[in-house]
């Protein structure tokens, strides 16, 4: 039986776990990180569903907290309406109100493991989010938490600039610029993977005094 990890605030007027209990999915819920990574810890989830659409709840940074400590689940925003929401969240996808059960029940069979939407591709390149694999043309790689995390960010915004803070916010959860050195061996070792001469890289390039950006 799928496991989904919902959090949601105590101070929701509606829950959705008896929706996704009816679907056959076997439901977990939390209201606090706190309680959302001891759960995991015991019952690794197939996919995370965050609900954010109660008053006064900060999704994003919940999100980034979540991403940052459960890398490599799907994790499934869900937000008020007119809320934005940038590429450091940590989220797969997001669903804004107004939305029906029969939407969020889609979106939930699209997402689990064994779901094309649970993989994002661009050009040649295709990374399963949720085990972690790139894969070029017939090979494949096996990638670390935070490699999967940073080129999938990379990945969702092709051809664009996607810069050094983005970045460290959204896989290191911090904004503090004064060492970046990590940053940089990490996508030294993806040009290791991705690239066919990572010395000369052509598809994951440096933008000087910027960031990164992944050519297509």
């Amino acid at each position: 039986m799928p496991t989904i990890l919902l959090i949601e605030s105590a101070r929701a007027k509606l829950s959705f776990a008896p929706t996704l209990q009816r679907r056959k999915y076997r439901v977990l819920c939390a209201t606090t990180s706190k309680e959302a990574f001891a759960l995991a810890k015991d019952h690794p989830p197939s996919l995370i569903i965050l609900d954010s659409t109660a008053p006064r709840m900060d999704g994003v940074r919940l999100c980034r907290d979540v991403r940052a400590r459960l890398d490599g689940v799907a994790i499934l925003l869900l937000v008020r309406p007119n809320v934005q929401v940038d590429a450091t969240s940590g989220a797969d996808y997001i669903l804004s109100q107004p939305f029906t059960s029969r939407k969020l029940l889609n979106r939930v069979a699209r997402m689990m493991p064994s779901g094309e939407a649970h993989t994002v591709s661009v050009g040649d390149l295709s990374l399963n989010v949720a085990n972690r694999c790139v894969r070029m043309g017939k090979q494949e790689h096996q990638l670390t938490p935070k490699q999967s995390q940073l080129l999938a960010i990379l990945m969702r915004k092709p051809n664009e600039v996607v810069t050094r803070l983005e970045l460290m916010k959204a896989v290191w959860d911090t904004d503090y610029m004064g060492d970046t050195r990590t940053l940089d061996v990490h996508i030294r070792w993806l040009r290791q993977i991705i690239e066919a001469d990572a010395s000369q890289p052509r598809r994951l390039v440096t933008v000087k005094g910027v960031g990164y950006q992944l050519k297509v």
